[in-house]
């Protein structure tokens, strides 16, 4: 590792570290003229320069990428036994180039703000350029200088971040790719404080790993902030254990047997795509059609709101049946593929007909998790877009509505399933579900509690809402959980039977 890290910062070179400190002095003096801040004041001015921090260090940091952004020969990658090893230790390594870049920085600006009084508080005259900043800053730091560090820091853990971020990107897109695909996200970073639409999305850009006041710039964004890097960092772990190669064809071992088989013929690109499309198709529509909505749980209650009971309406029917159905019917062709065209190789592999069928569910139920977490990351990041942000009973009522959908869904394939298994005609299955979706017109008090289409909140009373119809939150999960173990189990008891017929 030793020797890999310093080929890493031979390859950085001294240049730029020059060029780093010449263009940070730069900058900082150009502070001082006609200023009549304090040395401390001028520390944390200097490292909060949004132009100096856009238009200079993030340029310079995405420049350095590239010294290292390529993976080494194969001879150095073998030498630490498989190729996550060798990431995550060449990414620990470049933390010794950010923290160089951030010593550089530092010594600049100390260096630029000799000769200014010393003052570590936050009197400032209310025309100074700072004022506006300082009085948001002093709100969360005692002093200037505790500010100034705490920048310094967030520096130092962006560039790191960003070095790992680019090395990711560019073992999977190349080094071409990887020039476009990161000249893209600094364009975004540098317009980002130019553009108010852009300012309300729930993205994150290289500028909030790299400025530590434009993650106050709102309420919701450090939340934002926190859940874009939690979740681009699962990617990168995941991506980087199983699919480094550039396809996740190490996930299941073979060990997983006929799992590993099941699992690649239906966790596709095509299916995820279709999922993708599904999910932010529908939380547009109601987002750009909802436009009065004033909270988290009014916006949660628009994009589940369904279908109700005791009448008919085309457009929120048809969504339901699009919400609910595409992933039914990429589990039907996944079933009929996998059942009805089981090859002699596949069923004399498996260890017994109930072993197909556990393998068969057991993915089913991962791909449906998958589902229910794209809705997730939808109704969240609409929240933030269309809800006003993410309070407590909207967080309740999210996770309820995303519990109540796969219960939904997991049920209505479970009973496709067990129709398929008797009669071998997937259409059969699709039928009764779309009768069963049917009944919920019916101006009946027993219709409240079908299990089809159940995961629609205007057919259930919940708390947070003014909703004085439907059966209660926990009976509904109720039916729905009672109904889908008792499926599961007659297809482990007797339905497997049926799997080879």
């Amino acid at each position: 590792m030793v020797t890999l890290l310093q080929k890493n910062v031979r390859s950085w070179g001294y240049t730029k570290a020059i060029a780093l400190f010449i263009g940070c002095l730069i900058f900082s003096l150009s502070g001082r003229v006609s200023s009549t801040i304090s040395y401390e004041q001028h520390l944390l001015s200097a490292v909060s320069d949004h132009y100096y921090l856009t238009y200079f260090l993030l340029p310079v940091v995405l420049l350095s990428c590239f010294s290292f952004l390529e993976d080494d020969e194969q001879t150095v990658i073998l030498r630490f036994q498989s190729y996550h090893t060798y990431f995550w230790k060449k990414w620990v390594g470049v933390g010794l180039i950010a923290f160089l870049m951030a010593s550089i920085q530092a010594a600049a600006i100390f260096l630029s703000g000799i000769g200014l009084p010393l003052s570590d508080d936050w009197s400032l005259a209310a025309s100074a350029t700072e004022a506006g900043l300082f009085s948001i800053l002093q709100q969360l730091f005692h002093t200037p200088l505790q500010a100034f560090a705490a920048f310094l820091l967030h520096q130092l853990v962006g560039i790191w971040l960003m070095f790992g971020i680019c090395m990711w990107i560019g073992h999977f897109a190349g080094r071409r790719w990887s020039a476009g695909i990161i000249t893209a996200l600094y364009l975004i970073s540098a317009v980002w404080i130019k553009i108010p639409a852009l300012q309300n999305l729930p993205l994150t850009g290289f500028n909030h790993l790299l400025i530590l006041h434009h993650n106050i710039s709102m309420p919701s964004r450090p939340m934002i902030t926190g859940i874009t890097l939690l979740t681009l960092a699962g990617i990168i772990v995941l991506s980087v254990r199983f699919a480094w190669r550039g396809s996740f064809s190490h996930i299941c071992p073979q060990r997983c047997g006929i799992s590993a088989y099941y699992f690649h013929a239906l966790i596709t690109k095509r299916n995820l795509l279709i999922l993708c499309t599904i999910v932010s198709g529908i939380t547009l529509y109601k987002g750009l059609g909802n436009g009065f909505l004033e909270s988290s749980t009014e916006w949660i209650y628009t994009l589940f709101s369904g279908h109700g009971t005791g009448y008919f309406q085309i457009f929120p029917f048809l969504e339901l049946l699009i919400t609910n159905g595409a992933p039914l019917y990429l589990l039907a062709a996944f079933v009929e593929r996998t059942v009805n065209g089981q090859s002699i190789f596949i069923s004399v592999r498996a260890k017994s007909r109930r072993h197909l069928t556990l393998g068969i569910l057991s993915v089913s139920i991962i791909f449906l998790a998958v589902y229910a977490l794209l809705w997730l990351t939808g109704g969240f990041l609409g929240t933030v877009v269309f809800g006003g942000g993410l309070g407590l009973s909207g967080c309740k009522m999210l996770l309820y509505a995303i519990l109540i959908k796969f219960l939904d869904i997991l049920l209505q394939y479970l009973i496709m399933f067990c129709v398929y298994m008797l009669t071998k005609q997937v259409m059969v299955g699709f039928l009764i579900l779309l009768a069963g979706n049917l009944l919920c017109v019916l101006p009946t008090m027993w219709v409240s509690y079908l299990p089809f289409g159940l995961s629609s909140l205007n057919r259930i009373g919940l708390l947070d809402v003014d909703v004085t119809v439907g059966i209660s939150a926990v009976a509904a999960v109720g039916v729905e959980a009672v109904l889908a173990v008792l499926l599961l189990a007659g297809l482990f008891m007797f339905g497997y039977k049926k799997i080879l017929d």
